[in-house]
């Protein structure tokens, strides 16, 4: 039996990307909600049990890991003992359930995502070859979401008010945020690939996911892949022994065509309604809404730098301060994260949580200076995009965005 298994286990940890969506998927053990994914895992973790993988607690690379968890801890210990005894309400006088708020989160977006990326960690030190299988899982991920959305745009039927392509999910951007790194690594993986069947379904799969990102007009999601993609052609050309002339007239046609891609898309939207109140800053819009969330948002943190608000809590808080820290009404009321990957990290988990974000990104990024022509670099590549793409959005505060952020730092750590 634990031969079968430790045959079996990293292939299943190598395909467990292919569940991240399905956290969509609910249900309840004993009464506390549980996702698809998180009883998969489970299951999983039932199997890790009976193999022989050597952990290493004190490995260096994990004290980033250790103050992520810790800071995570203490967001969660602010909400139950922090404030004073009253509920705290919404503006329309409703309950905000603080501490459920606060223990879903830390369930879902930080143990189950840990406690995979612990045993990918292990099973890839392992076995590398299941890194790029793992890889490949997610972007079957991403293809069978951008069909979801594709079919949106053929039949008009979509689940966003604006008319943008979402997939299953309820907003757009949290469909760009999911295929960004995706989409870089179908391009990147092709290019590195030399087996013809390899490359057909990359290049296949890369196509739907580009469609997909392409309909969720995120011109965000957009600038991060085009971002990551050019930092790929720069960094190749600066790794060269030599750099001929032929490299040279290479590195430039490539970084030109990248340029017109993002012109063209650019161009694309022009006299579009998003395009149009994208440079609107005087009424609502996505840049008038996002330049007040970013000052409500600094003005929390700058109140609370060291422990944060606590786990979850920003919705509640954002309402709270809002009209005092602006001095009107906000365009928008209801808001679920600050839009940007380093204030919603200091804002959930305070100054620690920050810290420990950054070294960890920090550490998989020196992957882009090593020699590794395999699937490591790419990987360091995806958090790139992740990291451009936070300066406008909140990338990692969600189940399968956490879940795929610590796949690449299984990776890549």
């Amino acid at each position: 039996m634990a031969k079968l298994v430790g045959g079996i286990f990293p292939r299943l940890i190598a395909l467990f990307p292919l569940l991240f969506p399905l956290y969509l998927f609910r249900g309840a053990f004993s009464g506390i909600p549980v996702t698809l994914p998180e009883v998969v895992l489970g299951v999983l973790f039932l199997f890790f049990l009976f193999q022989r993988y050597e952990f290493h607690a004190r490995d260096w690379k994990l004290w980033p890991v250790f103050l992520f968890a810790s800071a995570a801890a203490l967001g969660v210990l602010i909400v139950f003992i922090g404030g004073d005894s009253a509920t705290p309400r919404m503006v329309d006088g409703t309950e905000f359930p603080a501490q459920m708020k606060a223990l879903g989160i830390l369930k879902g977006w930080i143990l189950a995502p840990l406690l995979y990326f612990f045993m990918a960690r292990t099973v890839f030190r392992d076995k590398a070859s299941m890194i790029p299988l793992a890889l490949r899982a997610l972007l079957l991920s991403g293809v069978v979401l951008s069909l979801l959305a594709l079919q949106q745009v053929w039949t008009g039927e979509y689940l966003t008010l604006d008319g943008r392509a979402s997939g299953p999910f309820e907003s757009a951007n949290y469909l760009s945020l999911y295929l960004g790194p995706v989409v870089l690594y179908s391009v990147l993986a092709f290019k590195q690939s030399t087996k013809k069947r390899e490359r057909v379904f990359l290049a296949a799969s890369g196509a739907i996911c580009v469609l997909g990102l392409y309909f969720t007009y995120s011109y965000a999601a957009w600038l991060a892949v085009f971002a990551g993609l050019a930092l790929a052609v720069v960094l190749f050309f600066a790794g060269s022994p030599s750099v001929s002339g032929e490299k040279k007239k290479v590195f430039w046609v490539t970084l030109g065509v990248l340029i017109v891609l993002g012109l063209g898309m650019v161009l694309s939207e022009i006299g579009s309604e998003k395009f149009t109140q994208f440079l609107e800053y005087s009424e609502r819009s996505s840049t008038s809404v996002r330049l007040q969330v970013y000052e409500i948002s600094l003005n929390l943190a700058l109140q609370n730098p060291l422990p944060g608000i606590g786990l979850g809590q920003f919705e509640q808080q954002y309402q709270e301060v809002a009209v005092s820290v602006l001095g009107e009404a906000p365009f928008e009321w209801n808001m679920l994260h600050p839009h940007n990957i380093f204030l919603a990290f200091w804002l959930n988990m305070g100054l620690a949580g920050l810290v420990a974000f950054v070294w960890l990104c920090g550490k998989a990024l020196l992957w882009l200076t090593e020699e590794d022509t395999k699937e490591r670099p790419i990987a360091a590549l995806m958090v790139v995009v992740i990291l451009v793409h936070g300066l406008f959005d909140t990338p990692y505060f969600k189940n399968d965005l956490a879940f795929q952020f610590w796949l690449l730092m299984a990776i890549l750590l």
